[in-house]
């Protein structure tokens, strides 16, 4: 009875320690989002490669999702990136400075909470951006704004 007790109380241990891995801290989590948003302003650069849509997605977990209801609704990971390629050899992306800049996070557990800016035909707008983790990865981007 001992011997069982005791190996529960590992296998216990082992689950907690493992489940605590998962999740960054919140430190991580904002140097995550400054990672993808500077892949993100890159593939939107003038001479992106494919390359560059392969390093931000390598960051999204295999089930990511894209959420903007104002443009579409929900896309796989497998959409996006097809969509990101697709637009990336018809020669849209040709900004000359970055799109994005982060003015302000507000970290949880596991998903942050991005203000960004961008300039649009002269003016400032912001944007409300989700980003929530999953092992150490993106699993969904919720955009929150028109």
């Amino acid at each position: 009875m001992k011997w069982l007790y005791f190996g529960f109380l590992i296998l216990f241990t082992v689950v907690v320690q493992a489940n605590e891995v998962e999740s960054l801290n919140a430190k991580q989590l904002e140097q995550q989002v400054q990672v993808i948003n500077e892949l993100q302003n890159v593939i939107l650069m003038k001479d992106s490669k494919v390359a560059d849509v392969d390093a931000l997605f390598a960051h999204f977990t295999d089930n990511f999702e894209y959420i903007h209801e104002v443009y579409g609704g929900t896309y796989t990971k497998e959409h996006l990136y097809n969509n990101y390629v697709k637009f990336l050899k018809a020669g849209r992306y040709q900004n000359t400075s970055p799109r994005y800049k982060i003015t302000n996070m507000i970290v949880g557990h596991d998903a942050v909470s991005v203000e960004r800016e961008q300039v649009y035909e002269g003016q400032i707008e912001k944007h409300l951006t989700v980003f929530e983790f999953k092992h150490n990865k993106v699993a969904k981007i919720i955009e929150y704004w028109k």
